[in-house]
């Protein structure tokens, strides 16, 4: 393969590591050794490589200005043990509960509050694994949800929250008090016809940085012998879910309908806000947003880039006596 289409290639699959295809090309005739005598000169020279970077402070944002808000927006990811079984095949199984050896439980999770850097995190030990016991860290999870107004995950409404409310009573804890949820892949299924809605490969398509690699089921597998190591490595994975689940969240912020109204966290007697991202920055878009009686003003965000629509009609109520509508059957 000639040292441009590899760097094409190479440039295409790892564009947080190069910053054009030149740099790449330039990588790939230092590894084949096409330089001559300055080989090995160059191969020590690392400002054509950019390093992996886990932190997204200074990530390209899809917005303007962060718009300060009292809202307590929550990005959340849990990882959980795997449920084992005594099974007499590997395909179409259907195991009874008396199958079961060992049900799932929590063995790490991490979470952090939108815009700010620090991530919280819990891991268990390898002996809170041996006896299947995640109460110290479910504890830790709950007080942040507890002080949560809207929580966001990938799969949120049929994974991580159903499944840490499952580990709360369990553990003895009530419910937290009441958050709004954000789940971005039913908003990503919604609205967009990926070929896959899995996180990993949406911020492929959308030039975000990427999952870390677990190399398979090998991690867990360690993780459930008790291994430090393999716990340490999964709570990194965890942390990067959650770093890289804001960036996601960030993009498909203005596709988010409905999204929880930010505006509700800056009330504002004298201007609109932005029901995604609670800027005032807003312009009427010059077309009404219809209902089936009735005609809104329809804006748009200058700051986030979402539409919205005003409150009060646009007919009054002696033009809207004479508006029909049509028969539901």
């Amino acid at each position: 393969m000639k040292d441009l289409t590899l760097a094409r290639k190479i440039y295409e699959e790892n564009r947080l590591n190069f910053q054009n295809v030149e740099q790449a090309r330039s990588f790939v005739r230092i590894i084949r050794g096409h330089n001559g005598k300055n080989h090995f000169k160059q191969l020590a020279d690392k400002s054509n490589v950019k390093p992996l970077n886990y932190d997204t402070t200074n990530s390209p944002r899809p917005f303007k200005e962060k718009i300060e808000t009292t809202a307590k927006v929550l990005i959340l990811d849990i990882e959980t043990a795997p449920i084992r079984a005594y099974v007499w095949g590997i395909w179409n199984q259907n195991v009874s509960l008396n199958q079961i050896q060992s049900d799932w439980f929590c063995l790490t999770w991490a979470a952090k509050w939108l815009f700010e850097d620090k991530v919280y995190s819990g891991k268990l030990t390898p002996k809170e694994v041996k006896k299947q016991d995640d109460k110290r860290i479910i504890k830790g999870v709950w007080e942040l949800l507890n002080e949560a107004d809207i929580v966001l995950a990938h799969n949120a409404e049929k994974f991580d929250l159903p499944k840490l409310n499952a580990r709360f009573i369990i553990n003895g804890l009530h419910p937290p008090l009441p958050y709004q949820t954000i789940d971005t892949l039913k908003h990503i299924r919604r609205q967009f016809g990926f070929t896959s809605n899995k996180l990993d490969y949406v911020n492929k398509l959308l030039n975000l940085e990427r999952k870390t690699d677990t190399g398979g089921f090998e991690l867990w597998e360690r993780c459930m012998l008790g291994e430090q190591t393999a716990l340490d490595e999964m709570e990194g994975y965890n942390i990067n879910d959650v770093r890289i689940l804001e960036e996601t969240y960030l993009h498909i912020r203005p596709w988010i309908k409905p999204h929880p109204n930010m505006g509700l966290f800056i009330l504002d007697e004298n201007q609109h806000r932005c029901p995604s991202c609670g800027s005032a920055d807003l312009q009427e878009a010059g077309k009404g947003y219809h209902t089936t009686v009735n005609i809104y003003a329809a804006l748009r965000c200058n700051n986030c880039g979402a539409t919205a629509r005003k409150r009060v009609a646009e007919i009054n109520i002696k033009q809207r006596r004479f508006v029909l509508q049509s028969s539901p059957k």
